[in-house]
């Protein structure tokens, strides 16, 4: 008898009964990790084809293709079963969708923080058209903000708190500085895996307005007049009435995007489980189609692709329209209530001693042909967690940083930086280097400097009504 997965996790962490315990372990993960994606694709797919009908998502139609392929790929799925001959094949159709869906989500990330740089000048700009009602002064002010940063005794809420703020503070650090930090930051990866510190340079550039690729010329080009003009605005003598239009139109645009996103999250979450379901059916036994998640999601696709389905036939009720399907659907989910939890419990389990075991038992592993297994447990656990994007197709370098990699990045960055800030505007630069220095490690070595960071940021700005926002925009995460 298959013992439980808490017993094999506890075996292979005391390297007892390896040769017996790998297989056991690998079956036990594809199986909990097939139903927990089953599960999930029920719920997500339900809501999905919600927000398709109901028109909440006014971007549908850019997506229609991707979500074609997908039913279709459902529809192989459920109805005609994942055979060892198309096995292969589909997940390769996933690998592909999902590519696509990442490479639109990059080109979003990039105008999505192209417009927090431009928006977190507009609120600098706000209070010289509105009332400023009083507010502590810069010395008691300072005071307010290092007992809240200092407040906790957790460093890592301590340093939390310090990002927020100083991404808020009026900007007023030099150029010279700003690149000693930067150049600090990535000598944090020395040693480290270079995917890591790839993906550091990738977060800086994006929120640097740096980063551009060829997609941006494909994909959401509406966003591209917009930030044309943004760049161009005079922002030092901008009129209230400039001011207006431009504040509107930011928001507008954030709406637009956030919408996008959403609906390209919730298509990658889709593809995720389908892939997850695809690769881990090897090991699961066919189940019958009138399963709760089985029901649903062939439920669902029917609906999708306006086709006639067996699956109604198990309703006693009439479903003669649309409403009436979709609610009886609905009526499946309490019968999986507490299901996932269950299966949450054993997956952290088995996930906490993976990579360990890959690499402790890498020759046993390869002595029973369970290499390709490991590898595809690694795959689904990235899949599962909070990134939705992860890489996961061993693309990413795993090479380790060295000392010269260090100072050529650290070069090549502050270069591409320096040319960019020189050529910007002072709000915008200002705009750039705050919406990045938060996003660096702490760069303070004791409470007494990062005091008095606070108070030379707010005393060295005689801009007002800057000053007055960034204290609205601190008290707000104070209070």
């Amino acid at each position: 008898m298959s013992k439980s997965i808490k017993q094999c996790v506890k075996a292979l962490d005391e390297n007892k009964d390896v040769r017996n315990m790998l297989p056991d372990y690998v079956d036990k993960c594809m199986h909990m990790n097939n139903e927990d994606a089953g599960l999930k694709l029920m719920m997500h797919y339900y809501m999905y084809y919600e927000m398709i009908t109901e028109g909440i998502n006014p971007y549908i139609e850019s997506a229609k293709d991707t979500t074609d392929a997908v039913n279709e790929i459902i529809y192989e799925i459920y109805e005609s079963g994942i055979t060892d001959e198309k096995r292969s094949g589909l997940s390769e159709r996933l690998l592909k969708l999902r590519q696509i869906v990442m490479d639109k989500m990059q080109v979003l990330t990039a105008y999505v923080d192209c417009f927090v740089v431009y928006e977190y000048i507009l609120n600098r700009i706000q209070y010289r058209f509105e009332e400023m009602k009083k507010l502590p002064d810069d010395t008691e002010f300072a005071q307010d903000v290092v007992k809240f940063i200092f407040g906790s005794k957790d460093n890592v809420a301590i340093n939390d708190s310090i990002h927020e703020i100083i991404g808020q503070l009026p900007m007023r650090m030099t150029r010279s500085r700003y690149i000693d930090i930067i150049r600090n930051a990535i000598s944090v990866y020395d040693g480290s895996d270079m995917s890591s510190l790839e993906s550091f340079i990738y977060m800086f550039r994006t929120n640097a307005m740096l980063y551009k690729n060829g997609d941006m010329d494909n994909y959401f080009t509406e966003f591209v007049p917009v930030l044309d003009e943004l760049s161009k605005l005079d922002y030092e003598n901008i009129t209230k009435e400039m001011y207006d239009i431009y504040a509107e139109k930011i928001t507008n645009n954030a709406v637009k995007l956030n919408d996008i996103s959403d609906l390209y999250m919730q298509l990658g979450q889709i593809i995720n489980e389908l892939y997850i379901i695809t690769v881990s059916s090897k090991y699961v036994e066919k189940t019958e189609k009138n399963t709760p998640q089985q029901v649903v999601i062939r439920g669902i696709n029917s609906l999708f692709r306006e086709k006639q389905s067996d699956v109604w036939n198990l309703s006693k009720e009439d479903l003669s329209d649309e409403e009436a399907k979709l609610y009886w659907l609905g009526e499946f989910f309490p019968q999986i209530e507490g299901i996932q939890e269950q299966l949450f419990e054993g997956m952290n389990m088995a996930g906490a001693i993976l990579e360990e075991t890959m690499d402790a038992q890498k020759d046993v592993i390869k002595e029973l042909s369970l290499t390709d297994e490991f590898n595809y447990l690694k795959q689904l656990s990235q899949l599962g967690s909070n990134s939705i994007f992860a890489e996961i197709n061993g693309a990413a370098d795993d090479s380790k940083v060295t000392a010269d990699d260090v100072l050529k990045i650290s070069d090549e960055l502050t270069v591409e930086i320096k040319e960019h800030l020189k050529k910007s505007s002072r709000m915008v630069r200002r705009a750039i280097m705050a919406n990045t220095i938060d996003k660096l490690p702490v760069f303070f070595n004791s409470p007494q400097e990062v005091a008095e960071y606070v108070t030379m940021s707010l005393e060295q700005c005689d801009d007002e009504a800057e000053k007055y926002a960034s204290k609205q925009l601190i008290m707000e995460m104070m209070f």
